[in-house]
C-alpha cells in the first residue's frame, strides 16, 4: 500500500552497502581521519534516507483504509469472494457499500447484513506487515545513530592519538 516505489527501497540498500565498502578502508587504515569522517557523513546520509522511508510507510498506514478502498474496488467479483471468505466478511465497508459479492460466505442479503464489512479485517492483515517494514526501518536509523556514534569516537582517540605523536615528535621522543 505504500506509495514509496520498490526503487527507493532498493537505493535505499545501495546507499547503505556503499557505506559499509567506505566503512573497511576507515577503519583499516589506523592514521587516516578522513575516510572515517567521509564513512561518518555517509552514515548519516544513509540514516536520514531510511527515515523518509520508514516516514512515509508509518504515514501511509495511516491511511491503510481509504487506500484499500480503492483496491478493494479494482478486484474481480471473483478476488472479492476470495477476500470475502479469507476475511469472513461481506462487502468492503458493509455488506451494500459496495455491494457484497454471493459466495459461500455472504450466501443473501440477510448473511451478509449480519456479517460486518471487510475493511476491519483487510487493513489489520495490511497493517500488520506495514508495521513490521516501518518498525524495521526505524530500528536501522537507531544502528545508524549508534555507528554514528562509534566513528565519532573513533575519530576523537585517533585526533588524540596524532596530537600526542606530534608532543612526542616535539619532545624528541620515538614513535614506537
Amino acid at each position: 500500500m505504500p506509495s514509496i516505489s520498490p526503487l527507493a527501497a532498493i537505493v535505499n540498500a545501495i546507499f547503505i552497502f556503499a557505506t559499509f565498502l567506505l566503512s573497511i578502508p576507515a577503519l583499516l587504515s589506523a592514521t587516516n581521519r578522513l575516510m572515517l569522517k567521509i564513512h561518518g557523513y555517509a552514515v548519516i546520509v544513509c540514516g536520514i534516507f531510511t527515515m523518509i522511508l520508514g516516514l512515509v510507510v508509518w504515514f501511509e498506514t495511516l491511511k491503510t483504509r481509504a487506500n484499500l478502498s480503492r483496491v478493494w474496488a479494482r478486484q474481480s467479483s471473483p478476488m472479492q469472494s476470495l477476500l470475502q471468505q479469507q476475511f469472513n466478511c461481506c462487502g468492503y465497508m458493509n455488506a451494500t457499500s459496495p455491494p457484497f459479492v454471493t459466495d459461500q460466505t455472504c450466501t443473501n442479503p440477510l448473511v451478509a447484513a449480519n456479517k460486518g464489512g471487510c475493511v476491519g479485517p483487510f487493513s489489520s492483515f495490511a497493517n500488520q506487515y506495514l508495521d513490521v517494514i516501518f518498525t524495521a526501518d526505524f530500528g536501522i536509523v537507531a544502528v545508524d545513530a549508534c555507528l554514528l556514534l562509534c566513528v565519532a569516537c573513533l575519530l576523537k582517540v585517533r585526533k588524540e592519538m596524532e596530537r600526542f605523536k606530534l608532543i612526542d615528535e616535539k619532545v624528541g621522543y620515538v614513535s614506537i
